[in-house]
Order: structure tokens, then C-alpha cells, then sequence
């Protein structure tokens, strides 16, 4: 297990965002603090159906546009989701976006905006 030692100063603590990317959390992101007798454990929030399907719409409108749609799926075992991106009238995915429990995407392991475009609606030859 890795260690760190911080002080307490009188803002608090502050933990190095560095640190807190390795662990998939970032500037604006969600935490959960759980307050037991040893001590404090933080935890990425783990977002509910309704508000990672809010990010992902917005990531969707944002970078794909408004020809898509998009169903959100739990991951097993509480790993995050899986949003499956389709254009309009289309029965097959155009792509996914994965995000972590407390909704990160995951662009590593996700499609690309381009990709889901060129799906959605593929250059005419």
C-alpha cells in the first residue's frame, strides 16, 4: 500500500489532484467520506442512472450532436456504466462510452467521438 504524509493546515487537508487522478477522480469530481473509528476512507460517489445519463447526453450533444441517443447500462459488480450511443432510427450501436462508478469517462476503453460520427453517418462514396 502506498503512503503519503500531508499536513493538516487551517484550510484542512488538501490532497495533490496528481494524486487523486490515479484514482480516476478530478477537478469538480464527487467523493464519498466514510467516518469510522479508525479513521476516514474516501471514495469516489457512485453516481445514479439518472445523473450519469445527464453526462452522458451532455458529452454526447457536446462532441457527437444532436443525430444521437443513448441507453445507460450498470456495469456488473458496480464498476461504472456502459452507454451505448446510437443514431436516430438505428438499432445498432454507433459506439459506447464507459464511465467509472463516480462518472469519469473512460475514454481509453470507450469509442471515439469521430468514430461515433463516422457510425452514425458513414461518408457516401
Amino acid at each position: 500500500m502506498e503512503k503519503i504524509h500531508q499536513a493538516v493546515n487551517a484550510d484542512g487537508l488538501q490532497i495533490p489532484l496528481v494524486l487523486m487522478q490515479k484514482y480516476g477522480l478530478g477537478k469538480g469530481s464527487d467523493v464519498t467520506l466514510e467516518l469510522g473509528l479508525d479513521g476516514i476512507l474516501i471514495l469516489p460517489a457512485r453516481l445514479d442512472q439518472a445523473a450519469i445519463e445527464n453526462r452522458a447526453l451532455r458529452y454526447v450533444l457536446s462532441h457527437i450532436g444532436e443525430m444521437a441517443t443513448i441507453e445507460v447500462h450498470p456495469l456488473p459488480d458496480e464498476n461504472g456504466w456502459e452507454v451505448l450511443v446510437y443514431g436516430v432510427d438505428q438499432e445498432k450501436p454507433a459506439g459506447k462510452l464507459i464511465y467509472s462508478p463516480s462518472g469519469a469517462l473512460q475514454i481509453e476503453v470507450s469509442t471515439s467521438p469521430t468514430d461515433i460520427r463516422q457510425a452514425i453517418d458513414p461518408p457516401t462514396v
